[in-house]
């Protein structure tokens, strides 16, 4: 759909899509620029919704702003750093997916590990593009990724909160020491359950009410069981942690 620019002051516009609207400061963006990200991002809301099985809604709004420093989405609203909208480093698609599967009764571990799983899932389709904030590779080498944060006292101190509940201190003050490892893991913990159960299980855990009790119905397993097998995996190099190649892990739509 073609995008449209009204001004709503001297220095602010939008430019509005079917699926998302792009508030921004004409002056920190050209109006291609965000013209561009407009269509990306319109782009990512609809393959998000395919691969998770889910019906459109509401149009989510993005606000880019050259004084945001971390990005992070309240209700359907998304803020954007805008230096990282224009180097495509944005991790556009990861807050898409807290959007559309906000995982309220989730724990932290899940909700981060799943939007990070859905990000890389997202631009290894090629609808998009992978932020790459704290894994290099995204779903292909975040097993990688997290096993060498396993063996380092960051990942130590981090590891209790993943496959468990609350989050560890620093999370939003120490991006480099907390929230690196931290997201990592968790996105590694998603990524060997979606290769597993596949990712439909994942998408209604999401919205479970209780996600102890749904986590065993829906995956087969309790969550203490799934991450004493990740854990063991992870500490045995020699040992896949991911399914044979030929298939698509996780492929299939959520009913």
């Amino acid at each position: 759909m073609r995008a449209r620019l009204a001004a709503r002051s001297t220095d602010r516009a939008v430019f509005g899509h079917r699926r998302v609207t792009v508030n921004f400061e004409p002056g920190e963006i050209s109006r291609e620029e965000a013209a561009a990200f407009a269509a990306l991002a319109a782009r990512g809301v609809r393959e998000l919704e395919r691969l998770a099985g889910l019906s459109g809604r509401a149009p989510l709004r993005f606000e880019l702003r050259g004084a945001t420093l971390i990005s992070y989405a309240r209700g359907r609203t998304i803020r954007l750093p805008v230096h990282r909208v224009l180097a495509r480093t944005a991790p556009y698609l990861h807050e898409i997916a807290h959007v559309l599967l906000p995982c309220s009764r989730a724990p932290a571990w899940f909700s981060e590990g799943l939007a990070g799983y859905l990000e890389s899932a997202i631009s290894e389709r090629g609808a998009g593009y992978d932020s790459h904030l704290f894994t290099p590779a995204g779903n292909s080498g975040v097993h990688a990724d997290a096993a060498h944060w396993l063996a380092d006292p960051r990942g130590a101190s981090v590891i209790p909160f993943v496959g468990t509940r609350g989050t560890p201190r620093g999370i939003l003050a120490d991006r480099q020491n907390v929230a690196a490892p931290f997201y990592v893991l968790s996105h590694s913990l998603v990524k060997f359950m979606a290769d597993q159960s596949g990712l439909p299980p994942l998408v209604r855990l999401s919205r479970a009410r209780s996600f102890p009790a749904a986590a065993r119905r829906l995956t087969g397993k309790a969550v203490s069981a799934w991450r004493a097998e990740w854990l063991d995996a992870l500490r045995r190099p020699a040992a896949p942690l991911s399914p044979p190649a030929g298939g698509t892990p996780g492929a299939g739509t959520a009913r």
